[in-house]
């Protein structure tokens, strides 16, 4: 059934800038995420729309060899079960330098999981790589193609 798999392929959908992919990338293709502040009263950060866009970015600074995955959980309760994947980002408090006040202020942040890994050779990574990284593109972006490039 070629032609349905041509037909289905042919949808708008499915077609250039959406957010639906058929090959999706080694990096996009492996982003989990649970429902974060957005639905989730537990929510410390919003998990879904960062998920989305910081995977997409990944993948085109990036270049991997094999699926990563990246878990994405706004709380502690670790619905997104960061503890078992490659890179597991977790919600949690952050301070950032304030330029106008010269003050450390709160910021939405996360806490980063590395090396969890699912199956035979199973691992659960219980202890942060990092803490306290604001949620913000121009910080945990280079955390995590660091990650990434090691």
């Amino acid at each position: 059934d070629d032609d349905k798999v041509r037909d289905l392929l042919k949808e708008t959908a499915l077609g250039q800038g959406s957010r639906l992919k058929v090959n999706a990338g080694f990096i996009e293709g492996n982003t989990v995420s649970c429902t974060g502040a957005q639905f989730c009263g537990l929510g410390l950060i919003e998990t879904k729309a960062n998920a989305e866009s910081i995977a997409k970015k990944l993948e085109s600074m990036v270049t991997v060899d094999r699926p990563i995955r990246i878990h994405w959980t706004g709380c502690p309760n670790s619905c997104g079960q960061v503890q078992v994947a490659d890179i597991g980002i977790m919600g949690g408090p952050a301070r950032k330098l304030d330029e106008a006040t010269g003050k450390m202020m709160a910021v939405p942040g996360c806490k980063i999981f590395v090396g969890g890994r699912i199956g035979e050779d199973a691992h659960i990574s219980l202890d942060p790589y990092k803490e306290g990284i604001p949620l913000e593109e121009d910080s945990l972006i280079p955390e995590l193609v660091g990650i990434l490039k090691t």
